[in-house]
């Protein structure tokens, strides 16, 4: 839900303008708007609430700009007219500032706002992210995945903060404050002052189980609903079809497969509404898609038939929020509901996938802040599987040093399948040997500088450089589609396999900068604002475009052209084995239409916790969040 502004105003202007008869004109000399503010809100799993809410009617305090902490110590030990809403530069947001400002309580609410000044690091995620659901023993004080978190992301903070990019505006406030509030502060409470009224009350209190069994109670027409569950899509397809024949009743199951897994995340989360999300997950993702697309060309269907080995791609929604999207996945996989639900072992339609038929799972994780093209494939157990694979993920390097890290395993999906089977082959390729290297992970500025992006406009004659990021990822892929082809057919690849760098920049430029972007307008014709889509997992009730854009993109990536695109295409016979959809032949063709059958779908990324009757909350099974409903943000 966007947040759309808040509310400052000045007492000495109020008392100013009480005689004046027109309410409309009073109102808009007492109040004058933020605009551009992005909230942080309330979410609640099966122990307890974090996040931030304001009081019903919003909550109002005196402005004080501080320019240093020096300058909080007169709101916390001084200030005499509070409460205070405190207006920080996002350096001060850190761990001990907001202990004492909570402790204080003379605190009403917070601004925070960037400024000139280089962060070394800004995370609020927790030093083991995900910690009670990932594998026992993969994180601890002597090596902690997130060194730098505050764990702010998951305190309960008993008053409204806001965000404020805009310089404009929070030039509006420090004038505000300085004409108002800014001299004879011993005296403050004599006078009238520039105040700010925050509003972005949450209705959610507690715990999940409390307000979803609020939520459930109808006491009229129209019951109420306090919070939601987290939840959105997984997005998986295959690299050829799960069936055998050409026509809708023609199809047969290909049954017996083994199933190479090639995964990454979807999503990332922020201490606001506002995500970014460059490294994380957007660097894993983009692997995977140019990955699927290098191996489509490198393979035939009837490599994959003679091997009985297809390969699988996955994104998972909402790892984020302890590891939800691959927990729901694993749920349908062991009672027999995935691909689609509802399936027997020997129906005639799809081949039921089971977690016994992975025979390797390989994860892309953070990739963006490599140190001198260094990549490290960490793993829990050494096996044969696991072994061959790294070894040739080392042989096919691309100029990448790839190093074992084994008996470790970072926060990762893969950690929800080594739960249910330790003996499950399977490794992350990350950036990071042990902490990460990505220092603003899970915050909005883990954005386009962080991983030193910059799109180049090729139609205009820029070249990417060979040391970008773009290169780097190419590479990446490239070296991972080799070793998945040898680990198929069991032959060294011999081939010269051409990427398309030109390619990982669009993609680059369609999650970090415009969806509109030429990926985009060659799956779907539709336009979008020009601005990034955001990467949180959001509620289960809302539609999420991202995922619909990068579902399509997967399709494309995969898909086998059936001829020229037209009418009839996206009107011949669908099944759950296979979708026709009019695409653009290429990013460098859009105006030339095909026809393809893709072989993509999308999963509930739900949380068994909320579709399990009678569900234990307190035993810790599944991943149990939930967002708090509003009604608005702002003033």
């Amino acid at each position: 839900m966007d947040v759309e502004y808040v509310v400052l105003y000045s007492f000495l202007i109020i008392s100013s303008v009480m005689l004046i008869n027109c309410q409309q004109r009073t109102k808009e000399k007492m109040y004058d708007k933020i605009d551009a503010a992005n909230g942080c809100y309330r979410r609640l799993n099966a122990t307890h609430q974090i996040g931030c809410t304001s009081k019903r009617g919003g909550s109002t305090g005196v402005i004080h700009y501080c320019r240093d902490s020096s300058d909080l110590d007169f709101v916390i030990n001084v200030g005499t007219a509070g409460p205070y809403v405190p207006v920080l530069p996002t350096k001060l947001f850190i761990a001990e500032i907001i202990e004492k400002l909570i402790t204080s309580q003379k605190v009403s609410g917070l601004i925070l706002h960037p400024n000139n000044e280089t962060l070394d690091y800004f995370t609020h995620e927790n030093q083991c992210p995900n910690p009670l659901t990932s594998v026992e023993n993969t994180c601890g004080s002597d090596s902690l995945w997130n060194p730098h978190g505050t764990g702010l992301l998951y305190r309960d903070i008993p008053f409204p903060i806001f965000y404020v990019e805009s310089e404009d505006e929070i030039t509006k406030i420090r004038k505000c404050f300085d004409k108002f509030n800014n001299f004879d502060r011993d005296n403050q409470k004599d006078r009238s002052l520039c105040s700010l009224e925050l509003k972005s009350f949450m209705y959610a209190t507690t715990n999940s189980q409390t307000c979803r069994r609020r939520s459930n109670i109808v006491t009229n027409l129209n019951p109420i609903t306090f919070c939601d569950p987290l939840g959105d899509n997984n997005i998986w397809a295959a690299l050829y079809p799960l069936v055998e024949g050409p026509q809708r009743n023609e199809t047969e199951p290909v049954r017996d497969f083994k199933y190479i897994v090639i995964a990454a995340r979807m999503d990332t989360t922020s201490m606001f509404e506002k995500t970014a999300g460059a490294n994380s997950p957007v660097t894993g993702i983009i692997t995977l898609l140019h990955t699927a697309k290098l191996l489509k060309s490198l393979l035939k269907q009837e490599d994959v038939l003679k091997a009985k080995t297809n390969v699988l791609f996955i994104l998972f929604n909402g790892e984020t929020y302890d590891y939800l999207g691959s927990q729901r996945m694993l749920y349908d996989m062991e009672n027999g509901n995935f691909p689609v639900k509802g399936l027997s072992d020997d129906n005639n339609i799809l081949p039921v996938i089971r977690p016994e038929n992975i025979s390797l799972f390989i994860e892309l994780s953070q990739l963006g802040n490599s140190k001198d093209n260094n990549l490290y494939v960490h793993y829990l157990k050494s096996n044969a599987e696991v072994d061959n694979f790294s070894s040739k993920l080392q042989l096919n390097n691309n100029n990448i040093q790839f190093h074992d890290v084994p008996t470790s395993l970072p926060p990762s999906s893969l950690n929800t399948f080594l739960k249910h089977n330790p003996g499950l082959p399977g490794l992350v390729i990350s950036d990071h040997e042990k902490s990460y290297t990505n220092l603003f992970y899970n915050s909005i500025y883990d954005n386009s500088s962080n991983i030193e992006y910059q799109y180049y406009n090729v139609t205009k004659g820029q070249e990417i450089p060979k040391n970008s990021i773009q290169q780097f990822i190419t590479n990446v892929s490239e070296v991972v589609a080799k070793s998945v082809y040898e680990e198929i057919m069991a032959v060294n690849y011999t081939g010269n396999l051409v990427s398309n760098v030109e390619l990982v920049n669009e993609l680059f430029h369609c999650y970090l900068e415009d969806p509109n972007c030429k990926v985009h307008s060659a799956t779907q014709k539709g336009k979008l604002p020009k601005a990034p889509l955001s990467l949180y997992v959001g509620v289960d009730r809302v539609a999420h475009y991202i995922s619909t854009m990068t579902s399509l993109t997967l399709g494309w990536f995969t898909g086998d052209v059936e001829g020229e695109g037209n009418i009839n295409c996206t009107n011949k016979p669908k099944n759950y084995a296979f979708r026709y959809y009019n695409m653009s032949k290429s990013i460098d063709e859009l105006t030339v239409t095909l026809c393809f059958k893709i072989t993509m779908n999308l999963t509930e990324a739900k949380s068994p916790a909320f579709i399990i009757e009678d569900y234990d909350w307190s035993s810790g099974l599944y991943s149990s969040w939930t967002e708090s409903v509003w009604v608005d943000m702002g003033g």
